[in-house]
């Protein structure tokens, strides 16, 4: 190409741009707007999907120290409290990892404290209940932490 074939080039390119330069912003203030709706709207879902395991976790915390409290305090050493239990510790421990990885982390040092400490949870031994009830607190902190934390 010649210099002078470049130059008609490049003079054609601009009038080009300049008679289109309406449609080109369109088009693009159209894909950035799709691209941050898609964005945002990806965004809220997953902060939705995080409260509703975040409260559903939460729930099943106090049902757990509900059964625990029972079991250790009142007397309740029954079949029925000892698999209602295992219930709620399971549900924690499956819904954690969709609030976050810190919270997956607690739930699984529950679910720990609960395999080891819940036939101990029979005798008078506080330490016992403690490490339980400590247990579901680092969990039920660490989702409210997680649920504040959402923008």
């Amino acid at each position: 190409m010649s210099p002078h074939e470049a130059g008609s080039f490049r003079n054609a390119l601009s009038a080009g741009v300049r008679r289109h330069a309406v449609a080109l912003i369109s088009l693009a203030v159209a894909l950035f707007g799709t691209s941050y709706n898609t964005w945002r709207n990806q965004t809220t879902e997953a902060h939705r999907n995080v409260r509703a395991a975040g409260f559903m976790v939460l729930d099943a915390l106090g049902q757990l120290q509900e059964i625990t409290d029972r079991r250790f305090y009142g007397g309740d050493h029954s079949d029925a409290n000892r698999i209602s239990g295992w219930g709620k510790v399971t549900v924690v421990r499956d819904m954690a990892p969709l609030v976050s990885a810190q919270t997956n982390a607690q739930a699984h040092a529950l679910f720990e404290a609960w395999q080891a400490n819940v036939d101990k949870l029979d005798a008078s031994d506080e330490q016992v209940e403690k490490n339980v009830a400590h247990a579901i607190t680092g969990v039920r902190e660490q989702v409210l932490q997680e649920l504040r934390d959402l923008n």
